[in-house]
């Protein structure tokens, strides 16, 4: 069973997408994948600083890219 509010960093959400860090970057610059966030609106970074995603985040940018891809190609 899959836990959809599992903390990933960049590159584990790269890594369960099946893309690059730079594809996961770039959903998050485009507004496609948001940083999680605590119960205050405080988003979760580790302890580098870095943005942690919830994975169910993920797997809806990742659908939501792969289905654009298809229109288009």
């Amino acid at each position: 069973m899959l836990d959809v509010d599992a903390l990933l960093t960049g590159s584990e959400a790269a890594a369960y997408a099946k893309v690059t860090v730079a594809a996961v970057s770039n959903w998050r610059a485009r507004g496609h994948l948001p940083v999680a966030t605590d119960e205050h609106g405080a988003e979760i970074r580790d302890s580098r600083g870095r943005p942690k995603y919830r994975l169910l985040d993920v797997a809806k940018a990742e659908h939501a890219t792969h289905k654009r891809a298809r229109r288009a190609a």
